[in-house]
């Protein structure tokens, strides 16, 4: 999809982001080590808008879907927001200049998915201390034997995930109009 703005892509961009909203409150506890940490899907829409519509949008997409859980879980927003963002972005500007080829879309959500986990351990430091009662040196002592495997298991399905609906996804957001 090109680069302008226009109608369709504006109601699309909405779609996603309200599904992307609803999504984010499944939670899917993955981790037995750390049953607190949760998974939701909300990740993959904004994937897929990413890679739709490009990194901007995907990210717009992103952080208006977290917006309303500001009231409710701040620090979480700042934690799913930082992630997701850290994941698409890089994904999309792969995709995207590689001219969206399959091969493109998997080396970009490796990428997203490599500076994610990064990301997502290291703001770990700095905001678990800040709304737990966890010291940056017990964040630290977290770091492999659970926020590591987490993150890449959750990037991980999220990968799979963004694959599988790659395709699909892309024939109905790009389908031209009628």
């Amino acid at each position: 999809m090109g680069g302008t703005i226009n109608t369709r892509k504006i109601a699309l961009a909405g779609l996603l982001t309200a599904a992307s909203l609803i999504t984010s409150f499944i939670q899917i506890p993955i981790f037995p080590a750390a049953p607190w940490l949760s998974y939701d899907p909300s990740g993959v829409i904004c994937l897929i808008a990413a890679l739709a519509f490009g990194p901007k949008l995907g990210a717009a997409v992103a952080v208006i879907s977290w917006l309303p859980r500001i009231f409710l879980d701040p620090f979480g927003v700042v934690m799913g927001v930082l992630n997701t963002c850290s994941f698409i972005i890089p994904a999309a500007v792969i995709y995207h200049r590689a001219h969206r080829g399959r091969a493109a879309s998997v080396v970009g959500m490796v990428v997203g998915a490599l500076v994610a986990i990064t990301v997502s351990c290291a703001a770990n430091l700095v905001v678990t201390p800040l709304y737990t009662a966890v010291s940056m040196a017990d964040v630290v002592a977290m770091i492999l034997p659970i926020l590591l495997p987490f993150n890449a298991l959750k990037m991980l399905i999220n990968v799979v995930a963004g694959q599988i609906l790659l395709t699909p996804c892309m024939n109905v957001l790009a389908a031209p109009e009628r």
